[in-house]
């Protein structure tokens, strides 16, 4: 059974909630003024201390500090420009080329000249329409077309296992074209060509202002009017790319075609055991460098029947050799040769061997494979194979 509640006891209830609003609401409001008076400014508030930078300052620091790292603008390069067409490779790989150029680029700014970028050398051709690979007067305008006071040019081929160069250089005071020319091995090509560069290029303190003037136009710096004349009427621009020589053609040309030879030859008989001795000489004339006719003299001691005898042997001779690399000078000569030994019958020869220049017009020629059949008068065939040896002399 449940208790009654008391009318007394709900009166005093309702009291103790009212109370508790009443300082509910007391709180908020004194804690209301309290943040009031923390946010409020406090007039007596001590200064600041002394040092501390204040917000002007900082301002005034930072702007003085922005000004001051403003980079400067770069002074302007004051040595003389030039200009250095890319290297043109004749039947080399491409890369020879650029390797040519730069070098050529980093000898010329060494020497003291600002050297256009590859880009405004390029700008300054397509500008002028310039043929590649350039003549003289082509290099002379291009130059003049990118401001430079000099152009440099370059030509590389490969000839015998070595590259060989052409600078040429063109001056806007009216010097006339300079030319250099030298070879190297692939292992000191930057050499060579940082040598040759110096060589051609004249120092940038050579230099004519009169014949500037003269020749390139009093106070011209800048082209930007020049049009190339029309290409029909231009043999410059009319010009097309120069093609080399047909390397057959070259190759094959003989320097000296005459060519006198001393001859030493041993004999030795496949079926039986003997040797015949061969002494003589033999004049040739080269048909090409390859291709060579040739009369042979030769005095023999032959076995014979009733001891050892001599005899004079002459042979008709061509030969034709063969290059083992581009790298060396050494060739295998393949020679045919037939004769006529008096008293007994006709003498064909085959040989192989190896012929070893000694000098520009000495070669050593040695015979190390050589059949050799001896026809005799009773219808039998002399086989023997033979070792020779020869001195060359071009004449």
């Amino acid at each position: 059974m449940l208790p009654r509640v008391s009318v007394p006891q709900r009166s005093e209830s309702r009291v103790l909630r009212a109370h508790a609003g009443v300082l509910l609401f007391l709180a908020t409001v004194v804690g209301s003024a309290a943040t009031g008076a923390a946010q409020s400014p406090d007039v007596d508030a001590p200064e600041p201390v002394t040092g501390a930078p204040s917000e002007e300052g900082a301002e005034t620091e930072e702007t003085d500090a922005t000004e001051t790292e403003e980079p400067a603008e770069p002074a302007a390069d004051a040595r003389p420009p030039m200009l250095v067409i890319d290297a043109a490779t004749i039947g080399v790989d491409p890369v020879v080329g650029r390797h040519v150029t730069r070098r050529m680029r980093a000898t010329a700014d060494s020497m003291g000249y600002r050297v256009l970028s590859a880009e405004e050398t390029v700008a300054a051709a397509q500008r002028l329409r310039m043929p590649f690979p350039p003549s003289p007067a082509d290099l002379w305008r291009v130059t003049y077309v990118g401001e430079a006071r000099r152009g440099a040019f370059a030509r590389v081929w490969a000839h015998e296992g070595r590259y060989h160069f052409e600078l040429s250089v063109a001056s806007l005071d009216g010097g006339e074209p300079r030319f250099a020319r030298g070879s190297s091995e692939a292992d000191d090509l930057h050499e060579v060509v940082e040598r040759l560069t110096r060589e051609v290029l004249p120092p940038p303190e050579r230099w004519d202002a009169e014949g500037y003037e003269r020749f390139a136009g009093a106070g011209a710096t800048r082209a930007p009017t020049i049009t190339p004349p029309p290409v029909a009427e231009d043999p410059f621009l009319r010009r097309t790319t120069p093609a080399p020589l047909p390397r057959r053609r070259v190759d094959n040309r003989p320097g000296r075609r005459l060519d006198v030879a001393a001859d030493v030859q041993a004999a030795i008989g496949v079926d039986d055991r003997y040797t015949n001795v061969l002494l003589g000489a033999r004049v040739g004339v080269r048909i090409t460098k390859t291709v060579n006719l040739g009369v042979h003299l030769l005095y023999t001691n032959l076995r014979t029947r009733s001891g050892r005898g001599g005899n004079v042997l002459p042979m008709a001779m061509v030969e034709n050799r063969i290059r083992l690399s581009s790298r060396t000078d050494i060739t295998v000569p393949l020679r045919f040769a037939v004769g006529y030994l008096p008293f007994n019958g006709p003498v064909v020869r085959f040989s192989a061997g190896l012929n070893i220049p000694l000098s520009s017009r000495v070669e050593l020629h040695l015979d190390l494979i050589a059949p050799t059949f001896w026809i005799l008068p009773t219808n039998n065939t002399g086989v023997t194979l033979n070792l020779g040896t020869e001195l060359i002399f071009r004449i």
